[in-house]
């Protein structure tokens, strides 16, 4: 149903009907739900908070190799260099003397968030000092007002940070590159050297429905907290959300996070159509016209993503004219439709008077008043005349 002539009402996602209209068990401090249909905001909690984003990082990280290498499958040599730093973070697996391509390396990046995958992209391609300052420019460049990084992997620094708003930005930038989607949607991957990689979701697959996502980016650090960036699709609605700062109570916080999330949604929400072209909302009369009134129709079909039921709660008001005056003409604004729920606007559009009236001429009115006054007088002398005859 959402396919046909879907109306994207932009500036609703900030309403209360969606947004923070929940109440869900969440341990997640930033939290950002995207309706990716129509660009619009279900939920968000502290989305434009600035904190620390872990493995987030390495979202940028991914695009600034894609965007400085030529050959995906040109083979690079893992050296001792590409391990400095990591302990204590995630490793792809990679040893010393490997020969991987750039595709094994963006795939030990994304799917095990691998420090030494990382690194090796960053020394087989512009090297440290020059790979932070592009992930900054291309920041700047997406418009992430709120985004700073100082190193690749996505360690806690004052000056690495982001918010759940820029990650989601900078994630729906990524998901236009279909190299980064095809990795980011993958579970499981062997690299040209043998080495199997599998999704940082894939060990909680026997407690949680993990099938449900299509795609992911976990991130973990004590300043961050558990973190996830993920997209899926339910009922046909495609969803990206980011949660941040979830509980380290648990290495699932942010999974189960997200699944809450999304089951709420897929659960209590639909496309619901609350207008059909021609619907009827009023009518309204016409001055100086043998057209007596004239109907106010909605001129389109509308479809929102809305709470389940709400379309069977909606009032229709037209807000303009009381009466369309002699001489307006075709194309003139007559007012406003809209849809209302409770005291919230759902939609409105402009009405304008789409027909040329015919409108009564004056001057053929004022002569057939004249006539008409004149055969009232003839009338009338007649009958005096008459009566004295009697």
């Amino acid at each position: 149903m959402k396919k046909f002539l879907k109306i994207i009402i932009v500036f609703l996602v900030a309403l209360p009907l969606y947004v923070n209209a929940i109440d869900l068990d969440l341990s997640a401090q930033n939290i950002i739900l995207y309706n990716l249909d129509d660009e619009s905001i279900l939920y968000e909690v502290n989305s434009n908070e600035r904190t620390n984003i872990a493995s987030l990082t390495k979202i940028m990280t991914s695009l600034v190799a894609l965007n400085n290498i030529d050959d995906l499958n040109e083979y690079i040599i893992i050296t001792s260099k590409d391990f400095e730093g990591t302990n204590g973070y995630s490793k792809a697996g990679f040893q010393i003397g490997d020969k991987v391509t750039y595709l094994d390396l963006l795939y030990g990046v994304l799917l095990p968030s691998g420090a030494d995958a990382v690194n090796a992209l960053v020394n087989n391609t512009l090297g440290y000092t020059d790979f932070i300052v592009q992930m900054n420019n291309l920041a700047h460049q997406i418009g992430l007002k709120n985004t700073e990084y100082s190193n690749p992997i996505g360690k806690d620094d004052i000056n690495n940070y982001s918010t759940a708003y820029d990650v989601a930005s900078l994630l729906k930038y990524a998901l236009s590159n279909e190299v980064f989607k095809k990795i980011f949607t993958t579970k499981e991957y062997i690299t040209t050297n043998g080495i199997k990689m599998e999704s940082t979701l894939y060990p909680y697959k026997d407690i949680l429905e993990i099938d449900k996502i299509l795609g992911s980016k976990s991130g973990f650090t004590k300043g961050a907290g558990r973190c996830l960036a993920s997209i899926t699709n339910l009922n046909d609605v495609d969803y990206l959300l980011v949660v941040l700062n979830s509980s380290l109570d648990f290495a699932y916080s942010a999974v189960k996070d997200t699944l809450n999330i999304y089951d709420y949604y897929n659960d209590n929400y639909s496309y619901q159509t609350i207008l059909q072209k021609g619907n009827v909302i009023t009518t309204i009369p016409i001055n100086w016209s043998k057209e007596k009134e004239y109907t106010i129709t909605a001129l389109k079909d509308v479809e929102l993503f809305l709470k389940n039921d709400t379309a069977k709660n909606l009032e229709y008001v037209f807000d303009g004219v009381n009466e369309i005056e002699k001489g307006t003409e075709k194309g003139t604004k007559l007012g406003t439709i809209k849809v209302l729920y409770g005291d919230t606007i759902l939609y409105k559009e402009d009405v304008l008077l789409n027909e040329n009236i015919e409108y009564y001429n004056p001057i053929v009115l004022l002569i057939i008043l004249l006539l008409l006054i004149v055969l009232i007088v003839k009338f009338m002398k007649k009958r005096k005349i008459n009566r004295k005859r009697k």
